[in-house]
């Protein structure tokens, strides 16, 4: 079983989507990887963040030196981290650039996966001809009759053995999220996506 910590290890001390709770992660050798969120600002630079609003406004509407106030780190922070664990980054903004990010992500040698509830997003990552395995965050609700991804995270709730056979079948790696601690023996093949506060 692959464990990826959600947005690294955090608590009352350690902020979600900062640095030091990916680094946790990455010293961690329990773990293959983390995941995270990316946005845009105003000014075009990727930011790890997980809330469409920062201090209620939105984050496509703010400068980049307001969120760094905050310690919001740029992607190309998390990148420069040296790591062989997976970087399991979810687009956010369905508007985002990504000729420039996929640009971006060529500069570092880092295992990158890249997701997104927006089927265009994956449509138009392919596209480019992405090197990096891309995958849907799928609720039942953003279901397609064509599965041409390399992966695919579903909802601990929803997923069946027969689900998993079906996309193993098309060699679709499947990621599962939504779980708390005791769920993860269910299927201890795959990979989840889990929380640090439901581990032992």
């Amino acid at each position: 079983m692959q464990l990826i910590i959600h947005r690294g290890f955090h608590d009352k001390k350690e902020e979600e989507n900062k640095l030091p709770a990916f680094q946790k992660v990455f010293e961690n050798k329990k773990y293959a990887g983390i995941e995270t969120d990316i946005r845009v600002t105003l000014d075009k630079v990727f930011v790890l963040y997980h809330s469409p609003l920062y201090k209620g406004k939105l984050i496509n509407e703010c400068l980049y030196k307001e969120l760094k106030k905050d310690n919001i780190p740029k992607l190309e922070d998390l990148l420069k981290i040296p790591t062989s664990k997976i970087l399991l980054l979810e687009i956010k903004d369905f508007n985002l650039n990504l000729p420039k990010l996929l640009k971006l992500l060529d500069k570092y040698q880092r295992i990158i996966y890249l997701m997104s509830f927006s089927n265009k997003v994956i449509k138009k990552l392919k596209d480019l001809k992405c090197q990096y395995p891309i995958g849907v965050l799928n609720y039942v609700f953003n279901s397609t009759e064509n599965y041409d991804y390399d992966f695919i995270c579903l909802i601990s709730d929803i997923l069946t053995p027969s689900m998993i056979a079906s996309f193993k079948e098309l060699n679709i790696q499947v990621f599962v999220y939504g779980i708390r601690g005791k769920d993860m023996m269910k299927y201890p093949k795959l990979t989840y996506i889990v929380d640090n506060k439901y581990l032992d």
